[in-house]
């Protein structure tokens, strides 16, 4: 047998208080009478229950707190075995990851915004099974259709540019491995998702794009990129750039974003095409249309849980009660009305009673705050974000001393956009480094703090995470995306600080040229100051230096410690990769390799 709420226990030791407590009224209630009539007259004068009901009727109030105490502590013994089916799409995500995505015509790149678009689609459709294909000139599965988004996102956060052995573009290869990673062919809602620039270097595009359809299989297209386009960048085997990719006339080649061919394949397959963009990275309108589709059975399985037996010693309690009450019998005519009496006292304490105390008890016994909780996370998990927020308001309501339920409260908040209520949730539950929740509410309160444009306060986040769970990878990559973005934030700042200077300076000038045209009058020279010995002066900071002042204050450490470490964490993740990338493209066939 096994407790759920162990620290219930400790109120077994009042219950020898309320032994003590009777004897303490007991002996007050006859020093009193004895003040009045004495002990010789008590028999005839003073009316009382009789002395032998007493022990009894003690004895059952005892058992009844105890049984409460047992049944708030949910014991639980033997176990329950329930069915759980998973319903969902098959999805497999196929992402060009050739040379071309290195292209900077939108920021920081083009495959750097396909990744961080991508894991958000998986972390939004929570129960959809996903495949991984990268392709470049060829194609190479990563990760076969799971339920594991984990996996899509541990491979995801490692795809660099040039990551298949074979250079170049074929959106017709790419379209071939992808329908070759649907396992079952008899299942029906099966979607791509490709996500390109649409340059296609290989053709043989219109054959796969038929293949896709009499599978019945729905291309949906994602266009990275601008129709300006920029040049392609090229990198050495140690990964650093050494200029532009040129071809072979020697002409520097520039790549734009093909939306008409991913229109067509996208068109020719009953899907649509979504065009990714800097400002919204959430694939919302993707999402929607994937979320449309009629869900699947993708696994069944069983579950195993305790069964709970707090039922037995609550029964006890409440029987033990209604005894104890009733007792000393009284005559039959009576009998009824005392038993209504009762009645009315244990209705009194299943929820009508006012006292707040009494409520929480009775949500305790109820199972309120669990039955609440489930309640928003289903809600949670189907989008619906007000009754989310409503069910996980009433469960920390229920049990406000419980961290977990703030903390799914929080979550709540902040999926439906209420960020200032869930910074202030998150603030508390990560002070408190002995908790187990101070961690990830760290890590969300950074999280929070991003996406209201406080990079700063996110970078402070991210760190104190660090601390207690200095090797998780999420937090690391988010910690570098805040120190990117902090450090653009400070670039543009300063770039608006000198704009408004020039212009102040600019100012200043006409003004002191007209002030000099009107002092200058004929005949009249100027008066020149007379010599003396002047104050020293302290020499003004520097605007380079003003930015350093202001970025230590704001990121809690120098900038070059920032950037230390934001090379350290990329260090660390592309290494291996790019070592991998070199050996595979020792004997890469040449020709067009973006």
């Amino acid at each position: 047998m096994v407790f759920a709420q162990p620290s219930w226990l400790w109120a077994l030791l009042v219950v020898p208080l309320l032994a003590l407590a009777e004897g303490w009224a007991v002996r007050r209630d006859r020093a009193r009478t004895a003040l009045l009539v004495a002990r010789p007259l008590w028999p005839k004068v003073v009316r009382s229950p009789g002395a032998g009901w007493r022990y009894p009727r003690l004895g059952l109030l005892m058992l009844a707190a105890a049984g409460l105490v047992l049944a708030l502590a949910r014991p639980q013994w033997g176990i329950v075995r329930e069915k759980i089916e998973r319903e969902g799409v098959d999805v497999v995500l196929l992402l060009d990851t050739s040379g071309s995505m290195a292209t900077e015509d939108v920021p920081p790149n083009r495959l750097q915004l396909a990744k961080t678009a991508l894991l958000n689609l998986v972390q939004r459709l929570e129960g959809d099974r996903f495949a991984l294909v990268a392709f470049e000139g060829d194609a190479y599965p990563l990760v076969p259709l799971t339920l594991d988004a984990d996996a899509i996102g541990l491979f995801l956060e490692t795809l660099e540019p040039g990551a298949v052995p074979t250079p170049g573009t074929s959106l017709g290869a790419g379209l071939a491995r992808g329908l070759d990673a649907f396992a079952d062919k008899t299942r029906q809602n099966k979607v791509m998702v490709l996500v390109s620039d649409g340059e296609d270097l290989e053709g043989q595009v219109d054959e796969a794009v038929g293949r896709a359809k009499e599978a019945g299989i729905v291309v949906h297209t994602v266009a990275v990129g601008t129709e300006a386009g920029q040049p392609v960048p090229d990198f050495d085997r140690g990964g650093a750039r050494s200029g532009y990719k040129k071809d072979a006339a020697g002409e520097v080649v520039v790549s734009r974003v093909h939306t008409d061919t991913l229109d067509a394949i996208a068109r020719g397959t009953g899907g649509r095409l979504f065009v990714l963009t800097a400002a919204d990275l959430s694939l919302a309108p993707l999402a929607s249309a994937l979320e449309g589709i009629e869900q699947k059975t993708l696994a069944r399985e069983y579950s195993y849980r305790k069964k709970e037996r707090f039922q037995i010693p609550l029964g006890v309690a409440l029987g033990a009660l209604v005894l104890a009450l009733l007792l000393p019998l009284p005559e039959r005519r009576r009998l009824f009305d005392r038993i209504a009496k009762v009645a009315a006292l244990l209705a009194l304490l299943a929820g009508a009673a006012p006292a707040q105390a009494q409520s929480r008890v009775t949500d305790e016994v109820l199972l309120r705050p669990s039955r609440l909780t489930s309640q928003g996370r289903k809600q949670y998990a189907e989008g619906n974000d007000p009754k989310a927020v409503e069910a996980f308001e009433k469960a920390a309501a229920s049990r406000p001393g419980d961290p977990r339920t703030r903390f799914n409260l929080a979550d709540a908040l902040y999926k439906s956009g209420k960020l200032d209520e869930a910074r202030a949730i998150y603030e508390q539950l990560g002070a408190d480094v002995r908790s187990p929740l101070a961690a990830p509410s760290r890590y969300n309160l950074g999280n929070t703090l991003y996406q209201k444009q406080d990079y700063a306060g996110a970078v402070r986040s991210y760190r104190d995470a660090l601390r207690l769970t200095p090797d998780d990878p999420d937090t690391r990559r988010n910690l570098e995306l805040a120190l990117r973005a902090l450090q653009q934030q400070q670039e543009q700042q300063k770039k608006d600080q000198d704009q408004q200077k020039d212009e102040q300076d600019q100012k200043q000038k006409q003004q002191g040229e007209q002030k000099q045209e009107q002092k200058q009058q004929p005949g009249q020279g100027q008066q020149q100051p007379q010599g003396g010995q002047g104050q020293k002066q302290e020499r003004p900071k520097t605007e380079e230096e003003k930015e350093r002042e202001r970025y230590e204050k704001e990121a809690g450490m120098p900038r070059e410690r920032a950037m230390q470490l934001l090379n350290a964490l990329q260090q660390n993740e592309k290494d291996a990769q790019k070592k991998l990338q070199a050996a595979r493209q020792k004997d890469a066939p040449k020709g067009k390799d973006w």
